[in-house]
């Protein structure tokens, strides 16, 4: 940008701005204005005054103000001047434009709202960030304690002049202020200007004729600065993790192909520390590894730096580790003391607590910081040499660790479902995927055999049916009938492998009932990954599509039917329903086949088609339950009658009630006591 100065700046301005208003002679504004700008140079303050009143609608006090203004820190010359006049951000001129009446102008207050609300963060970084602090400050406390519009307009005004006040050349004397409130009286001006005083908002310097924000924060913030990072030994590495807002990296595609997000954190850390880190890491919160940005921090060499980065790769048989290395990083220590400097200023300083304008500038201060701090770590980690384990080391962009990210997650989570289902698809759900889930649960159970599950129309759980039952075949159509069946031969979404390991363990744990939330360990490890969300349906469905294979218990006791009570306590803690797997030898099958046939003889609305030990046991259970009260109370029974009625109310385990328990209680042929007893 060509840098100009002072009268050519404003002359720019003029020029930049196209009216039907073409001044012959400036009015008496722009007088004024150019009269107090130019105290010492009057011979130059009439040509001023017309190019002042050219840049209308902006006020002379304005148009003075955008050149200094564009020469700060957080300016960028003459691309913030034309960034303003072309600027629809809030209080912005086009903004003005389009809001104001004809004779309206564009005065400092204005100016003041635009600068707090689109560069307020840039200013308090800088070396105007203490004044700026003050006169913020100044403002909330007026509002606060009931100063009017006039109040408030006064204090903006005086404050952005007193901010540029070096290169403009003007001060907020009295006869600056009524030429920028000119619609207020004189009496009025001068009573509010003293009330501010009062209030001490503002003080009047006697010997620049002018009032200013009073500055009620004596902080030396550089020197706490100064002292702290003195008292800074080592870098707190976790801490500075959370200050500069690191973004964990997201396994994209594999999100895409499975419908399970993972993602790995990134984490900083010293060089020599590397391989201890790497060695103790656990993740947390869904994490399944970790980018490891290397940080040197006592002067390592490139070489000493590498082979421990490669070290530290080689802790990645748990979980992944990939550990990177990038010669930005002398950069990211200074800012990170600087930083935690800052904060341990923050945190640490009691005189801070009565002074809200120290506090406002340090804020400012951290958040700029925080930027600069995100912004090299993004760079660093954008140019940095990754080491993988059994890899070479290779260069990354940082959009390509996604990419990286999901090739890791897709070699560990082989086996993991694709199941593209927002809502449950995730480690905690929201109360509303609940609440479907629960309603699906007891579909489930209570309307198997219908279609849909006897879901209407598309309420939130009949999206989860369609995604996770129907599109999955778990739920299908068999010789005219719906149920529930295990995971179809083309396995469209890759649930064969879930119901083989599940049953395989079900099978391995024979001797005893297992809780379904060991399935759930076993589901969520690799090479499955299934996240807690879905759980509760896979359970439902795994059991159900095993039911005749499976036995099912509700804290210990057997349960001849799975109903709408076991699937809600199954929700709230899987712990409290196990199964059991049942298998028969020739002879047992024998001893079923005569079992069925009582059941078919006393409940002829029960076919039993499966001659399972489940389906018998569940047949006699039914019966028993049927009994009137009077019946399962009575003493009225023979003893044998008495002692398989106990043995129906006592009932765990099918095999043992079929098999062992019910022979037992037998007459001497083998033969149960007659129906008339029981």
């Amino acid at each position: 940008a060509v840098n100009v100065a002072g009268d050519e700046q404003i002359d720019l301005i003029a020029r930049a701005i196209e009216s039907d208003y073409r001044p012959k002679e400036p009015g008496a504004l722009a007088r004024t204005v150019a009269a107090l700008a130019r105290r010492e140079r009057r011979a130059d303050a009439e040509r001023l005054a017309l190019i002042l009143e050219s840049c209308w609608p902006l006020h002379p006090v304005v148009a003075c103000l955008l050149g200094p203004m564009s020469r700060r820190r957080f300016g960028q010359n003459q691309r913030s001047i034309f960034a303003f006049l072309n600027s629809v951000e809030p209080y912005g001129f086009q903004d003005f434009l389009r809001r104001a009446s004809e004779k309206e102008l564009y005065g400092p207050d204005r100016l003041w709202d635009y600068l707090r609300a689109n560069l307020e963060p840039s200013i308090l970084a800088s070396p105007d960030g203490h004044r700026w602090a003050l006169a913020a400050e100044a403002l909330e406390r007026c509002d606060a304690i009931g100063g009017d519009a006039l109040h408030l307009r006064l204090l903006k005004t005086i404050a952005v002049i007193d901010l540029f006040k070096e290169r403009s050349g003007l001060v907020a004397s009295f006869e600056l202020l009524r030429a920028c409130l000119p619609d207020i009286s004189e009496g009025s001006l001068r009573e509010a200007l003293a009330q501010l005083d009062n209030w001490s908002f503002t003080i009047f310097k006697k010997f620049l004729d002018a009032h200013a924000i009073y500055a009620g924060s004596d902080f030396d913030i550089d020197q706490a600065v100064q002292t702290a990072l003195e008292d800074i030994d080592e870098i707190d590495f976790s801490a500075l993790k959370a200050l500069a807002g690191l973004q964990p990296v997201l396994a994209k595609r594999h999100y895409h192909d499975t419908g399970t997000l993972r993602w790995f954190d990134v984490n900083l850390a010293p060089v020599r520390d590397l391989a201890e880190i790497a060695a103790h890491y656990k993740p947390e919160n869904g994490t399944i590894g970790q980018f490891l940005l290397a940080i040197p921090t006592d002067g390592e060499t490139e070489e000493v730096a590498a082979a421990l980065c490669r070290e530290a790769a080689r802790h990645s048989d748990a979980w992944d580790t990939v550990v990177g290395i990038s010669k930005r990083s002398w950069a990211i220590v200074t800012l990170a003391r600087e930083l935690i400097a800052l904060e341990r200023v923050r945190n640490d300083r009691p005189e801070l607590a009565g002074d809200a304008v120290a506090r406002r500038e340090i804020a400012g201060r951290i958040a700029t910081l925080q930027g600069q701090l995100e912004t090299e770590l993004h760079k660093a980690i954008d140019g940095a040499l990754w080491f993988r384990k059994h890899h070479k080391p290779k260069p990354y962009r940082h959009a390509e660790l996604n990419i990286l990210a999901s090739e890791l997650a897709d070699r560990r989570f082989d086996q993991c479902p694709k199941l593209h289902n927002e809502l449950l698809n995730r480690q905690k759900p929201s109360s509303n995927a609940i609440a479907a889930q629960n309603t699906l649960l007891r579909r489930m159970v209570l309307n198997e055999g219908q279609v849909r599950l006897g879901i209407e129309g598309f309420p939130a759980e009949g999206g989860l049916f369609a995604s996770l039952l129907e599109a999955t075949g778990l739920y299908a159509q068999k010789t005219g009938t719906w149920r529930f069946m295990p995971p179809p031969d083309e396995d469209p979404c890759r649930l064969r492998p879930l119901w083989e390991a599940a049953t395989a363990f079900v099978k391995e744990h024979a001797h005893r009932p297992i809780a379904v939330s060991e399935l759930y360990d076993l589901w969520r490890k690799p090479p499955f990954g299934v996240k807690d969300g879905l759980m509760p349906v896979l359970a439902v469905a795994f059991i159900l599509s095993r039911r005749d294979g499976i036995a099912i218990y509700r804290e210990g006791i057997f349960r001849a039917r799975f109903d709408d009570v076991d699937v809600d306590y199954l929700a709230k803690d899987p712990v409290t329903i196990q199964v059991r797997w049942m298998g028969l030898s020739d002879t047992a099958r024998r001893l079923l086949s005569e079992m069925a046939a009582i059941v078919r003889a006393l409940d002829q609305t029960n076919a039993l088609v499966h001659l399972e030990p489940i389906d018998v046991a569940r047949g006699l259970v039914a019966i028993y339950e049927d009994l009137p009260p009077w019946t399962k109370r009575t003493m009225q029974l023979s003893a044998n009658a008495v002692r398989v009625r106990d043995l129906f109310k006592r009932a765990r385990d099918p095999n043992q009630f079929l098999f062992d328990d019910i022979p037992a209680v037998t007459s001497g042929n083998g033969a149960l006591a007659t129906e008339q007893e029981v």
